[in-house]
């Protein structure tokens, strides 16, 4: 999918090629690194306590909760997203995928993909595709499901006819159109009966591992494919996080906190490649 790996795939090439700090500055940004981050989750632990609230939202979420609409409560569930999201990105990359495989990430499509659209199309298309797909049917309405379902085939359909996700072809239109009365017809009622907690946490491991069509089945070897699934399932706690922000301010607020995540490493490239 384009831009679902926020162009991750650059920055693990960059960490493998650049020359490292010196030794003892590396151990300094480490420690205040994790000094500041443990200050700023026991401040807001104490004060806000939305870190507090996002884990036991986790732990036992609950499908039909109030929706808050307060900027400045968005805002807040926007930081610990990106610093969730960051911190697992950042974490795996530049120390435990180095550490495990000492080689350059396996190469994906979205860098190539990427240059044949528009910036905006980038920033909007892939957000809103996505939550559709991953949180819309959080709230288990019938249609809900179903428009979900739907663009899930739509997704997962691009990797089934090695084509790029925004190809429209008949055979894609198949899929989504049986996959649609399915789940009208009889496939919401599976869903709907299933437990909430299962179903929240089966939509963020779903969301995080559908990103592996990303990649060439056929170039990948064994390590390759052991790394790029480590790298997806450190993507869940950040799913997780956008599954609350879906339940917790509504479905256009998890599109935007998406679009914000997507913008930075964007504008990051933008910057470096400057």
């Amino acid at each position: 999918m384009l831009a679902v790996e926020h162009f991750s795939y650059i920055y693990n090439v960059k960490l493998y090629v650049m020359q490292p700090f010196p030794y003892h500055w590396f151990i300094i940004t480490v420690i205040i690194s994790v000094a500041g981050l443990t200050g700023f989750v026991l401040l807001d632990w104490r004060k806000t306590g939305r870190l507090r609230d996002i884990l036991q939202f986790v732990s036992h979420p609950v499908e039909d909760c109030f929706i808050d609409l307060n900027i400045r409560s968005i805002l807040m569930t926007l930081l610990w997203y990106l610093i969730i999201q960051y911190f697992f990105n950042f974490s795996y990359a530049g120390f435990i995928d180095r550490a495990l495989f000492d080689a350059p990430f396996p190469k994906n499509n979205i860098s190539d993909a990427s240059s044949a659209f528009p910036l905006w199309f980038i920033l909007l298309c892939p957000p809103l595709l996505e939550e559709t797909a991953f949180r819309l049917p959080l709230r288990r309405r019938r249609i809900l499901i179903t428009i979900s379902a739907t663009t899930i085939a739509f997704i997962l359909s691009a990797g089934i006819f090695s084509m790029p996700v925004y190809s429209v072809t008949w055979h894609r239109a198949a899929v989504c159109t049986g996959t649609a009365l399915l789940f009208w017809n009889a496939g919401y009622k599976w869903i709907q009966k299933m437990p909430f907690r299962t179903w929240f946490w089966l939509i963020a491991v779903l969301f995080s591992f559908t990103h592996l069509i990303n990649y060439s089945v056929t170039t990948l070897t064994a390590t390759g494919w052991m790394r790029i699934i480590l790298r997806e399932a450190f993507k869940i706690p950040g799913a997780l996080v956008l599954g609350y922000a879906r339940l917790h301010h509504g479905i256009f607020a998890a599109i935007a906190i998406h679009m914000v995540n997507n913008l930075i490493p964007l504008t990051i490239q933008s910057l470096t490649s400057n």
